[in-house]
């Protein structure tokens, strides 16, 4: 270790050169040496002065190649410095929060940014990015919201994870068409971001990498790429359109949850899957094609709360799936798959259609549903809508039947749905029923009481979950076994009336604030 009165050095033998490693001057202004002891001085080393907050002005030398991590990290009062044409190497963090840094020239010497190098960096306005560069490493540029505007250079190939993050400024972006990847979270949150053109070349998009890019009206893929990332286009509630590429494959876990403003897409024909959560909340989607390679597809998961998704059809040639009037089947027309959370009024489910599948009818606007005398098979929580008043079963159905609306299982003596929208406030269970079924009454807010026969002998999970009205509840003395949740939330019940024997699940009275009283 070397130093004068301003610097410390160490030598690189292998090079003979010095890198500067320590300043300990109070000028505002600090000029790099060229040389010392008669040797070149070539870089600058990782965060190297103590003294960064007077610093305002830096010059260095032509002869530098390299700036290390965190060298000007925290230097808040910097607004001027003039980086060597030399220079190939900006080492991590090199400018992090320089907030008063409002402009930079970058030289054409370097290839690369590192991680963090301008992050924070608020003031800043204006980079210009040397046509050399082929990355941009994670954070580069992460919550500079005062870049309005930055021209990304030709020879660009990837861009890192969060490298723009919280941009908010920024209004634009062309990409260069020899970019093949963007990185994890690269745009999240630029919520000034209006447009984006994206390179044809593109082959991977990164989780998150446009997310709560809110100011985004519509985007256009390229043809190379094949797969959306996780969550690549979470949150753009701008979002009203989107071209999606003929080579498209997959389309990621919530990759455009809560893009409120779509109301319609058409997808690809090449696309063969669509992850859990990828259009969660779209509540402005009204209707949807399915293409005929898409054969392994979870409609509960994929649309939850598409609240006016009222149509959804299927190409025919899809070996899988079959819509009929907008309602989603199995191709044999067995099983229903799905129906739209969107479509209203009352339906009648096909005469030939054996199955009903989970969630089939899951937060639909349906105020009343028929079941042919084919239905053999309900699937749990197979329906579950609040606007539901009517349930009415064919009357020579060998297993469902119905009284004044609500559904029983013959074959298990179980009540398995009231209608939750179902005006009335009182209810009595009718004798020689033994089962209350999963989520039989949950969310009936309407219900103040009920009474259930002597003979129940099981309510299952969630059964009266949710039932605000609810105050008072007794329950059977052979009554064996309460399920799981099955009284969750009830904030008026007040007492709870049962038989010691009674084994109670867990959490099935969850919120309960009242009081048990013992029939033994």
């Amino acid at each position: 270790m070397e130093k004068n009165d301003l610097f410390d050095f160490e030598l690189n033998e292998a090079e003979g050169c010095w890198s500067v490693t320590g300043y300990y001057g109070k000028d505002e202004e600090v000029i790099f040496p060229a040389s010392h002891e008669g040797k070149p001085v070539k870089t600058i080393g990782d965060r190297f002065s103590p003294n960064n907050k007077r610093i305002k002005r830096v010059t260095i030398p032509e002869a530098y190649t390299s700036i290390g991590d965190s060298a000007f990290e925290d230097c808040t009062e910097l607004t001027k410095i003039n980086l060597p044409e030399g220079l190939t190497s900006i080492g991590d963090s090199a400018f992090k929060n320089c907030t008063g840094l409002t402009s930079i020239k970058l030289p054409e010497s370097l290839a690369s940014i590192g991680k963090r190098v301008f992050s924070d960096c608020k003031g800043l306005k204006e980079i210009k990015l040397p046509e050399s560069l082929t990355s941009i490493e994670d954070f580069a540029f992460s919550d500079c919201a005062g870049l309005t505007e930055i021209m990304l250079p030709k020879s660009l190939t990837s861009i890192g994870e969060m490298a723009f993050y919280d941009c908010a400024g920024l209004t634009e972006f062309k990409f260069p068409e020899s970019l093949t990847s963007i990185g994890e979270y690269t745009f999240w949150k630029c919520t000034g971001l209006t447009e984006i053109k994206l390179p044809q070349g593109l082959t991977s998009l990164g989780k998150m990498a446009f997310g709560d890019c809110t100011g985004l009206t519509e985007i256009k893929l390229p043809q190379g790429l094949t797969s959306i990332g996780e969550r690549s286009f979470d949150d753009c509630t701008g979002l009203t359109k989107i071209i999606f590429s003929e080579s498209l494959t997959s389309i990621g876990d919530s990759a455009f949850q809560r893009c409120t403003g779509l109301t319609e897409i058409n997808l690809p024909e090449s696309l063969t899957s669509i992850e859990g959560w990828a259009f969660y909340k779209c509540i402005g989607l009204t209707k949807i094609k399915l293409p005929k390679g898409l054969t392994s597809f979870d409609f509960i998961t994929v649309f939850p709360d598409c609240t006016e998704l009222a149509e959804i059809s299927v190409d025919e040639n899809n070996p899988v799936f079959y819509a009929v009037d907008g309602v989603m089947f199995d191709k044999a027309m067995t099983t229903l798959m799905w129906f739209p959370a969107g479509k209203k009024g009352k339906y009648s489910v096909p005469d030939g259609i054996i199955s009903i599948r989970q969630g089939a009818f899951d937060n639909c606007k349906l105020t009343g549903i028929t079941f042919p005398q084919s239905l053999i098979f309900i699937d749990t929580y197979g329906f579950n809508s609040d606007q539901l008043t009517d349930i009415t079963v064919n009357e020579l159905n060998p297993n469902f039947y119905s009284i004044d609306g609500v559904l029983f299982d013959k074959r298990n003596s179980a009540l398995m749905e009231y209608p939750k929208n179902k005006d009335k406030t009182d209810y009595a269970v009718p004798d020689g029923i033994l089962h209350i079924a999963d989520i039989a009454f949950s969310r009936c807010k309407r219900l103040v009481n009920i009474v259930l026969p002597e003979g129940i002998r099981l309510i299952l999970k969630n059964a009266f979950a949710e039932c605000e009205g609810l105050t008072a509840v007794t329950l059977p003395m052979g009554l064996h076994y309460i399920g799981e949740r099955a009284f969750k939330d009830c904030p008026n019940l007040e007492t709870v009336t049962l038989s010691r024997k009674t084994r109670i699940g867990h959490k099935a009275f969850e919120g309960f604030k009242g009081r048990f009283v013992y029939r033994d």
